[in-house]
């Protein structure tokens, strides 16, 4: 599937893949949080706190992180990250009114997440050639977006047929999954870093070499998250079941990545990127169209295919520009710009959506998006390959 890998290291590609896989279907279910939230009582702004609050050290974590994964290595912490998301989310069962604790596990989840999607995407780029990196990374990612079908999808049969406890139990046995697998994986050949105190990833996201693909990577992250964060609430008040986006999201990226992963590599990754971004933001403002099945569907799958190759075509062009001993801190900087998008831009989102509705909220996070895409578009000078 990826020329230039040997047997050993196309097995620890696979292994990385398929945990990955299990740990994002964990991740993933936990989209359906503000359907419990609801029947706790909570309204739109407590749903939008209490999501972002993940993000507070999922995004916190990452200096940290980023200097031991390329200082140690990347599985032991992949498997740290793997089970604290089990732990987190198995203490949902003690968890029956929203109190302080709902806040603490949603900490966990993220510094878990800091952890995992670290450790597992600088995995997956130290096997990969560069002349495929856009491709790897997209198959890689592929199955991510895959576990987005399974996660929610069944989770929300789970919630309705045996209730939200037994969903915890259903979302938290994935992480256990990833766990199980990472123990069989091995560290690929890389350079550790000569950083000796860790600064060296805040002067990375300074560097004027990475800001527009990080300022692109937060604005899309935020439209992302305005659908991820409230698509099961907003599509119930339509009438809708969130699986019509979740199903649509799944099938539409994980072909793109599978059979057209290799776009950025032939094209160049700005050729690839910009018209996605606006595609993007296009779709997000069009939410205000979604009130039947066929229009939530077409919307979703808009959105689907302009998000579809982003994250392989600006991870790459991020991995391209870092050296060998600094890659853990370039994918730590893109997942950190990721993770301030989709989640802190939770808690003004919700504000939004409370006070004005959820169209508002996403026409919002669609100009938004416009403006990266103008940004990335017209200041990026990075040349077609």
């Amino acid at each position: 599937m990826i020329s230039g890998l040997t047997k050993p290291e196309f097995r620890n590609f696979t292994l990385a893949t398929a945990s990955n896989f299990f740990f994002y279907c964990n991740f993933s279910s936990f989209f359906l949080l503000p359907l419990y939230i609801k029947s706790l009582g909570g309204d739109d702004a407590s749903i939008g706190y209490i999501m972002g609050t993940f993000g507070v050290t999922s995004l916190g974590a990452i200096p940290f992180v980023t200097f031991l994964v390329d200082k140690y290595g990347r599985r032991r912490f992949m498997l740290l990250g793997y089970a604290l998301m089990f732990l987190a989310s198995l203490s949902y069962l003690f968890v029956d009114e929203i109190t302080p604790l709902v806040y603490a596990l949603r900490l966990v989840q993220g510094f878990s997440f800091a952890f995992s999607f670290t450790a597992a995407g600088t995995f997956v780029a130290d096997y990969v050639p560069s002349v495929n990196r856009a491709q790897g990374l997209g198959i890689f990612s592929a199955f991510t977006i895959a576990a987005y079908a399974v996660g929610p999808s069944l989770g929300e049969y789970v919630i309705e047929l045996a209730g939200f406890h037994n969903f915890f139990l259903y979302s938290s046995f994935f992480s256990l999954i990833s766990f199980v697998l990472a123990v069989f994986m091995r560290d690929g050949s890389f350079t550790p870093s000569r950083d000796p105190y860790g600064f060296g990833f805040f002067r990375l996201i300074s560097s004027r070499k990475y800001a527009l693909i990080l300022l692109s990577n937060l604005v899309l992250a935020g439209g992302l998250g305005a659908v991820l964060n409230f698509i099961a609430t907003f599509f119930r008040s339509k009438g809708l079941q969130a699986y019509y986006f979740f199903l649509t999201y799944t099938i539409t990226v994980t072909a793109i990545r599978i059979f057209g992963g290799g776009m950025a590599d032939k094209w160049g990754r700005k050729a690839v990127a910009s018209p996605a971004l606006f595609i993007v933001s296009l779709s997000l403002m069009s939410m205000f169209f979604a009130n039947s099945a066929p229009t939530a569907v077409l919307i979703s799958f808009i959105f689907s295919f302009g998000y579809g190759s982003l994250y392989p075509t600006l991870s790459a062009l991020m991995i391209d520009k870092a050296g060998e001993d600094e890659r853990g801190k370039a994918m730590g900087a893109f997942n950190a710009s990721y993770s301030m998008g989709i989640n802190f831009l939770a808690f003004p989102f919700g504000v939004i959506a409370r006070d004005y509705g959820y169209e508002a909220m996403y026409f919002v996070s669609g100009c938004l998006v416009l403006a990266g895409f103008i940004l990335y578009t017209f200041f990026e000078r990075e040349k077609v390959s």
